[in-house]
């Protein structure tokens, strides 16, 4: 695995042209992986996002990854509306910020930390692939982790409108750090859910907030689902 991020690193500045779907002919690195270049990278998320993301939209990327939402959400808000991007790992960081600069999408701000309930500095396991880290007790990175209630209560982020999560199991504390603004700003959500007592928590949480909500691929092919949640 090490050797492979390496390779990813090494070749990374190579950019390609994306085929098709939402983010059909801009710039991405090489290594990032084929789905991204193909342009059918996580498609029942991406779908989702499609059809009930609005221009001008707020959004929250908890969990960006190389930026492919992220870049969904400032390609169709255009200058209208802002990104807030969320990305502890470094080699991911490196992607997101080449990706962003390729493509002149201007709109999109990233915080390099966590998110979960508590602001303090959390242990990241990121020895896997790229999209799996997540924030464990036996993690071998030291993080910054934030509470994006108490980021909206310092100002340094608006309410948002739309909030995307996916951080490999970590989405109740990510939850339980967002009540605040859940209630505030009864945003539109999408989230995954990477086993049975996190889609329990999930559904729960979301039906206690008053939100409908579909899952997107209940067969749950890789493992995870992913949820598509709407205020009432």
């Amino acid at each position: 695995m090490i050797v492979k991020h390496f390779f990813k690193q090494l070749f990374g500045f190579i950019p390609l042209t994306i085929q098709s779907g939402p983010l059909s002919g801009k710039r991405w690195s090489l290594t990032s992986g084929g789905n991204f270049i193909r342009g059918n990278y996580e498609s029942y998320k991406t779908e989702a996002i499609l059809k009930n993301f609005v221009k001008g939209d707020i959004f929250l990327d908890i969990g960006a990854h190389f930026g492919y939402f992220s870049a969904i959400a400032a390609t169709i808000n255009g200058y209208t509306g802002k990104v807030f991007a969320f990305e502890p790992r470094p080699m991911n960081i490196q992607f997101f910020k080449r990706h962003m600069r390729l493509n002149n999408w201007n709109n999109v701000v990233l915080f390099e930390t966590a998110v979960g309930d508590e602001e303090k500095m959390v242990l990241f396991d990121s020895r896997h692939g790229s999209a799996t880290g997540k924030v464990s007790e036996k993690g071998n990175l030291l993080v910054r982790q934030v509470s994006i209630d108490k980021m909206y209560e310092r100002g340094d982020v608006p309410l948002p409108t739309f909030i995307k999560i996916d951080v490999e199991g970590g989405e109740i504390e990510v939850l339980k750090g967002l009540v605040n603004v859940i209630s505030a700003g009864r945003p539109k959500i999408i989230v995954a859910t990477h086993n049975d007592v996190c889609h329990n928590f999930v559904t729960n949480f979301l039906k206690n907030k008053n939100y409908r909500f579909e899952i997107l691929n209940p067969e749950r092919r890789k493992g995870d689902t992913e949820i598509i949640a709407l205020p009432e």
